[in-house]
C-alpha cells in the first residue's frame, strides 16, 4: 500500500522538481550565465530529433548547393 502512494506520487514530485529547475535556470539566463546556455546545448544535443530524414535531407542539399558554387568559382578563376 506506501510503494502504491510513492507511485502515485513520483509523476508529481517529478514535475516539482523539473519546474523548479527551470525557474532557476531561467533566473541564470536572465544574469547571462554560461551555465543556462550549456544546459540549452546539451539539451538540444540528446532530444531526438522528430524530423531527422527531412534534416538529413537538407544538409545533403546544402553540401551539394556549397559544393557547386566552389567548383564555379573555381572555374571563373581558371578562365580569367
Amino acid at each position: 500500500m506506501e510503494n502504491l502512494f510513492y507511485l502515485m506520487l513520483a509523476p508529481w514530485l517529478f514535475f516539482v522538481v523539473l519546474a523548479i529547475t527551470a525557474c532557476w535556470l531561467l533566473k541564470l539566463a536572465k544574469k547571462r550565465k554560461g551555465i543556462a546556455f550549456a544546459f540549452g546545448v546539451f539539451v538540444q544535443m540528446f532530444t531526438p530529433d522528430p524530423m531527422v530524414e527531412q534534416t538529413i535531407k537538407m544538409v545533403q542539399v546544402d553540401k551539394r548547393i556549397v559544393k557547386e558554387k566552389k567548383t564555379q568559382a573555381n572555374g571563373d578563376k581558371i578562365k580569367s
